[in-house]
């Protein structure tokens, strides 16, 4: 006979964690498989976020960022309004942006939102209209992994992975997310008592994502096969 567990775990956090006890105690004599089910959330991921979050200009503060999901406007619109005669604006054709002050602008700090907006590290010379290196990065993630401690059969590249389910979030931010794969992959538990569970939500490589302290729900499912 077939059988069958759903884990349910929330929390505020990429890290969702549960401790067991009893354990749940798997049969030695089965295989046995896990999938995803179901993950809810709120698209909260900021794309501009401490550590690459300030604008340097010469003769003044560096402009700093509030962590956020923006758009090239939005970035624009936050930084007129500390320093004059500044213009950043998305050039829809070729996918860059277009950068001009009345002073000298410096990308080379590493805290910068250079990368962001597409320009390599380089001091830009005042009063010129400058279109960056780079298409702009607007979306630093490319995709969201969920990883499962106790899970093995999964590869990123060459190495070895705990990856259950790699998705990316099908609405704008601020919107709720849900994701239920279709058809779930099954991959093979590699214990016979689960007493820890602990899921881990990653970018593309391998970093925690800042869900800005959003509620997360992720069902699992376990059966025999």
């Amino acid at each position: 006979m077939s059988e069958s567990y759903t884990l349910i775990v929330s929390g505020r956090s990429s890290e969702l964690t549960a401790n067991y006890f009893p354990p749940i105690e798997l049969s030695p004599h089965k295989h046995y498989a896990l999938a995803l089910a179901e993950l809810q959330t709120f698209n909260a991921i900021p794309n501009i976020d401490e550590g690459r979050n300030k604008l340097y200009i010469d003769g003044e503060e560096p402009i700093v960022f509030p962590t956020g999901s923006y758009e090239i406007e939005d970035i624009h619109h936050y930084a007129e309004k500390k320093v004059k005669d500044l213009t950043i604006k998305p050039n829809n054709y070729t996918l860059r942006s277009e950068l001009k002050c009345s002073k000298p602008i410096d990308f080379r700090p590493s805290d910068s939102i250079g990368p962001l907006l597409g320009f390599t590290p380089r001091l830009l010379p005042p009063n010129v209209l400058h279109e960056s290196d780079l298409p702009v990065a607007i979306l630093k993630i490319n995709a969201l992994r969920v990883e499962c401690n106790f899970t093995g059969g999964a590869y990123i590249n060459e190495r070895r992975a705990h990856t259950i389910h790699n998705f990316f979030p099908s609405v704008p931010p601020g919107y709720k997310t849900l994701d239920v794969p279709p058809n779930p992959i099954y991959l093979p538990v590699t214990v016979t008592s689960i007493h820890h569970l602990q899921l881990r939500i990653v970018d593309q490589d391998g970093h925690l994502i800042n869900f800005r302290g959003e509620e997360i729900t992720v069902r699992l499912h376990i059966k025999s096969i």
